[in-house]
């Protein structure tokens, strides 16, 4: 087995310890050492029996060329500031797919990707860099997720839908055929995306409207 870390001790991270324990239910994939976290209170603490190893510094001293690593947090600008804090020190990032995912034929994937439970990809869908999905999402046909996106519990995503990079889609949102999330963007929880949206937005609603605009500091 592969000797694997989960970035992340807070309750999506606990979700992680799940998944892994049901991959190796499933086939013995993982030898799950334990968590990295920042949080100085998490330091040595057992959350869900999975042990907080440290933090950075931690991993800067123990990193190996035989140790995977995914980063279990959902919330995107907080994701993207991990892994660029990751980026210098060569960690290998595990895809972790839960057994029961329904993953299509032609389905491109990169690295990091995190796919839960009842998750279903269809034919020719693109999926980037550190995704998260969330239970129960649908990925219809032909759409892409560019890097660092976290989809919600639920999510439907239709066919030829793109998702841009570093945007959270809200639980039991739908994005309809042919529309487009502009990157660094917000769709709000049960919402339905008509229209594509802009860059760096927040929206919200049945149809989808926007509220307020994220400030870009990166």
């Amino acid at each position: 087995m592969k000797d694997l870390i989960i970035f992340g001790a807070g309750n999506f991270g606990r979700e992680v310890v799940q998944l892994v324990k049901d991959i190796n239910t499933d086939k013995s994939q993982w030898n799950l050492l334990g968590y990295i976290d920042e949080t100085v209170e998490k330091q040595g603490a057992m959350i869900n029996h999975c042990m907080v190893l440290g933090n950075l510094d931690w991993l800067k001293k123990n990193i190996r060329p035989d140790l995977w690593m995914v980063c279990a947090v959902a919330n995107c600008k907080n994701k993207y500031s991990i892994l660029n804090k990751l980026s210098g020190m060569k960690v290998k990032f595990a895809n972790l797919i839960h057994p029961n995912v329904k993953l299509s034929h032609f389905v491109h994937l990169g690295i990091g990707n995190i796919i839960c439970w009842n998750t279903f990809l269809s034919i020719d869908t693109q999926i980037g860099n550190h995704i998260i999905l969330s239970p129960g999402c649908a990925i219809g046909h032909d759409s892409v997720i560019e890097d660092y996106s976290t989809l919600y519990w639920n999510v439907n995503l239709s066919g030829n839908v793109r998702i841009g990079e570093g945007c959270e889609i809200g639980t039991k949102a739908v994005v309809l055929p042919k529309k487009a999330v502009g990157k660094w963007s917000v769709v709000g929880a049960g919402s339905v995306v008509t229209k594509n949206v802009p860059e760096n937005s927040i929206v919200v609603g049945v149809p989808a409207r926007p509220i307020i605009f994220n400030e870009q500091d990166y």
